[in-house]
């Protein structure tokens, strides 16, 4: 259940976005925009004791966008967020693979029930299909649960840890979500295209539809990108991290995302803006013809099988995985589609509705955002 002081920020916030709309570049929030914001920063953080570091939101409605920020963009300093600046987005990065695969099916150059024995070397190869890595029904273990694992690590490298790992269930059994799935993915549009993944999601997604403001990390930020955080807990000889746990500091992330092992999984930096027009694009079918749109707004069998273990997040459920994309219900505002990230120092979340014409997304600084319940709050709210 949200707090009351989530409940007015949300609703102040709302009524602000569907009076301040605007086409073209981010505008500048309002005063009382920025001030509705950061009553949310608050609310978010009651769990913590400690305000939300930095969060930018994005809201299309019927296609005219506003964008909101609040908080620092480089925590613990008070330096302000801007409207431009942009976030790690984590594994919303996966949607942008999954697109890339399904237009590989559409032109014919790979087929979503090959046995990805045909493209890749991997263990039980022959009875994986690519659908099932799309849709994280493979039983591929996660690389990241092993010891072995190092953020340094090179894609191919992962896949050699994930590979040395027991499968979580057999092949097309079971759901469970992998980051390796990606990986592989990503390695296989490789094989069939000739070019490298991030050529491919900028010739194919970032150059046609405009958004100028995301790229694949490699190391170093282009332009203004924000900085990550984390509480004074979780790490060696800290605290564990175990709400509510307040007096806790907000710590600066000085380890470096390592562009290498997040890669298809999870590398690309953007903007709040971008995020909710390339949500908005893949969902509503500007990116994909009818056929694999569809493809990727059908939860597979398997993952709604799973979903009484997924958790509510307020007024938000996630309800199915679909090949590259989340289903969401939120309570009074039926069903949308969209990905979350959660990646060195950041969190981000975003949702597509298309009966309401309503896209939103949410990013943060701060890790332990809880980017779910803000997403389903500000959809319950600006949907109405």
């Amino acid at each position: 259940m949200r707090s009351r002081r989530l409940s007015a920020a949300i609703s102040l916030l709302a009524c602000l976005v569907g009076c301040a709309s605007s086409v073209g570049p981010p505008p500048q929030g309002s005063t009382a925009l920025e001030n509705a914001l950061a009553e949310l920063r608050i609310s978010l953080g009651e769990r913590w004791g400690i305000p939300i570091p930095g969060l930018a939101v994005a809201v299309i409605v019927n296609g005219e966008p506003t964008v909101a920020v609040s908080g620092s963009a480089t925590p613990p300093s008070s330096l302000p967020l801007q409207p431009t600046d942009s976030f790690h987005i984590g594994s919303i990065t996966k949607t942008f693979t999954a697109a890339l695969i399904m237009q590989l099916d559409q032109e014919k150059k790979l087929a979503l029930n090959q046995p990805i024995s045909q493209w890749i070397d991997y263990p039980k190869g022959d009875s994986i299909s690519i659908a099932m890595l799309l849709g994280h029904t493979s039983g591929v273990a996660d690389f990241s649960e092993s010891s072995l694992y190092s953020p340094a690590d090179s894609p191919a490298r992962c896949i050699q840890i994930a590979a040395e790992l027991a499968p979580v269930f057999e092949p097309g059994e079971d759901w469970s979500y992998s980051n390796t799935n990606y990986i592989l993915l990503g390695l296989i549009a490789e094989k069939v295209t000739g070019s490298s993944w991030a050529t491919e999601v900028h010739s194919r997604f970032l150059k046609p539809l405009q958004l100028e403001d995301t790229y694949v990390w490699r190391g170093q930020p282009r332009g203004s990108t924000v900085k990550g955080s984390r509480l004074s807990c979780g790490g060696d000889g800290e605290p564990e991290c175990r709400p509510p746990q307040f007096g806790l500091e907000i710590l600066p992330v000085t380890q470096g995302l390592h562009w290498t092992v997040a890669w298809a999984a999870g590398a690309i930096v953007s903007t709040p803006q971008d995020v909710a027009r390339w949500m908005r694009a893949l969902v509503q079918g500007d990116v994909l013809d009818e056929e694999h749109r569809l493809l990727m707004t059908t939860a597979t069998s398997q993952s709604i099988a799973s979903r009484a273990l997924a958790p509510s997040f307020g007024n938000l459920r996630w309800t199915g995985n679909s090949l590259g994309l989340f289903r969401y219900e939120i309570e009074g505002n039926g069903i949308g589609w969209g990905h979350e990230g959660l990646i060195n120092g950041f969190a981000a979340n975003s949702i597509q509705m298309s009966e309401l014409d309503l896209t939103v997304s949410v990013l943060s600084n701060f890790q332990m955002t809880d980017s779910f319940a803000a997403l389903g709050s500000l959809v319950a709210n600006t949907g109405q």
